[in-house]
């Protein structure tokens, strides 16, 4: 069965700069109204509806790899290892297999969109990162410069976090190193050109006065300009980063209530996850610190849902939010009130078997 873009095609009698212009407006609006989450199914259901569900076996009446220099670029993203296809009118009898349509690798794609302003969501990815990180440092982190100059960064995690760390490691470079007598893991950065490309990365991002000061003198010490951060919107990422560092995901065993919290010493960088995030801030004197708590199921649930989606935890608390859903279902169907030995109440046994293996940070 032929696709809709060849019936098309082939019933009018038009120019060949005419198709040329078709698609390329055609294409730029898909590329700046698609999300790329959706490509695959894109590709699949209104370019190639043949029923073929790998996109490997597309039909042979298109050729892909058409002029790449003359060409719109089109993002069919679906993974890493996938390639970029070009569509074209020309029709062929005969198609190479997808592996051989491979234009050129994805980051030569991504820097060429770029330089077209086609969005890619790669800038967004990249942005996103660097506000976790930014978040992941105002509460775990710590800049340093010593007496002789030597600027350094430092992020303590638990050891069931080690990920976060690594993440970091492989894109700035540095050390990760078990704290000795400890459960806890050290990330240190040190090295110049790393330590730059970091201050980069979170430079206008950074909300903990404490750590602005910091930076603001490694900042001074390397002629950079220290850019102070916007006020907190709902989707930046750097909330993500730093419920990876200060929050948790817990329940009450008494009353058998979900929260999502958060401790810091500033109550400033609270103030703004209640006006966004709903919650209270409660003060926790002997401690010397604040705790932001979400306890409603609609603002839990939001944050699970929509948030998290958007922007996801790197720690191994993303488990737990996981689970949240789950444990909303069973607490409606009563799982955690049924007898042992039902269905019921050997799901709420396993679901807490799950639940217990993440040890929280509760306060």
């Amino acid at each position: 069965q032929d696709g809709p873009l060849k019936i098309f095609l082939m019933q009018q009698t038009i120019c060949r700069n005419s198709v040329d212009h078709i698609l390329q407006t055609t294409f730029l609006f898909i590329l700046k109204n698609l999300n790329l989450k959706n490509v695959k199914m894109f590709v699949q259901e209104i370019l190639f509806p043949t029923g073929n569900p790998p996109i490997t076996k597309a039909p042979n009446f298109i050729n892909l790899k058409y002029k790449i220099n003359e060409s719109i670029i089109l993002s069919m993203w679906v993974g890493i290892s996938e390639a970029i296809c070009l569509l074209s009118t020309q029709k062929h009898d005969n198609l190479d297999s997808v592996d051989n349509l491979i234009s050129s690798s994805t980051q030569e794609i991504i820097q060429d969109a770029n330089s077209k302003n086609y969005n890619l969501n790669y800038s967004d990815n990249k942005k996103a990162f660097n506000e976790w990180l930014a978040g992941l440092i105002d509460g775990d982190g710590c800049f340093q410069l010593s007496k002789k100059g030597y600027a350094s960064l430092e992020i303590v995690m638990e050891l069931r976090d080690k990920h976060c760390l690594y993440i970091i490691k492989q894109k700035f470079g540095g050390s990760v190193k078990l704290k000795s007598g400890d459960h806890h893991l050290r990330y240190r950065l040190h090295h110049k050109t790393g330590l730059l490309n970091l201050i980069k990365a979170v430079n206008g991002l950074i909300r903990n006065p404490v750590r602005m000061l910091q930076l603001g003198k490694i900042c001074e010490n390397y002629n950079i300009d220290l850019i102070h951060s916007q006020p907190l919107t709902y989707y930046n990422g750097w909330f993500a980063g730093f419920f990876d560092s200060d929050g948790s995901v817990y329940m009450n065993d008494e009353s058998g209530q979900l929260f999502i919290t958060a401790s810091q010493k500033n109550k400033f960088l609270l103030d703004a996850l209640v006006e966004l995030y709903g919650g209270k801030i409660y003060t926790m004197a002997k401690v010397g610190a604040f705790k932001w708590t979400c306890y409603r199921k609609d603002d839990i649930l939001k944050l699970v849902n929509d948030y998290f989606k958007v922007n996801p935890s790197r720690s191994e608390k993303r488990v737990r939010l996981h689970m949240v859903n789950k444990f909303y279902e069973l607490r409606v169907l009563h799982a955690h009130n049924a007898t042992p030995n039902s269905v019921l109440g050997k799901s709420w046994k396993n679901f807490m078997i799950k639940w217990d293996k993440i040890v929280s940070n509760k306060v």
